[in-house]
């Protein structure tokens, strides 16, 4: 089963920040373009894809992320970048994921959302 995380940052994510998240995540992977470059997956030795990043979205409209996550993903100033990130479930690809999660938040503010609550990619806690 995927394990799915959304980066909800504050600034639009440049090529660097992306390249962080993804050394973060693991150096040592390798890294894929699909989908025509919409999303870049992380790799094991194998080429097997273990973290998967889509191309981050604009949200402008106030309430939207609410609507989409619920209500437990509190208020979220608009505009807002939506990061999707999802872990495969081969072992270790979640903490991947995490890491890459939280190096955005960690460069450009926000917070990450998980099927478990809000925050615990960013922080190790819940922030509700």
């Amino acid at each position: 089963m995927t394990y799915d995380l959304v980066a909800l940052v504050d600034g639009r994510p440049s090529s660097e920040d992306v390249l962080a998240g993804l050394a973060a995540a693991g150096a040592e992977l390798g890294v894929r373009a699909v989908s025509g470059g919409a999303v870049v997956q992380l790799c094991d030795d194998e080429d097997r894809p273990l973290v998967s990043i889509e191309l981050p979205l604009l949200i402008q409209v106030p309430g939207e992320v609410e609507r989409m996550l619920g209500a437990e993903v509190g208020t979220v100033d608009t505009p807002a970048w939506w990061v999707e990130i999802r872990a495969s479930a081969l072992e270790g690809a979640r903490e991947l994921a995490e890491k890459f999660a939280r190096t955005l938040i960690d460069r450009l503010g926000g917070k990450v959302w998980t099927p478990e609550g809000v925050g615990i990619a960013a922080t190790g806690e819940e922030n509700h």
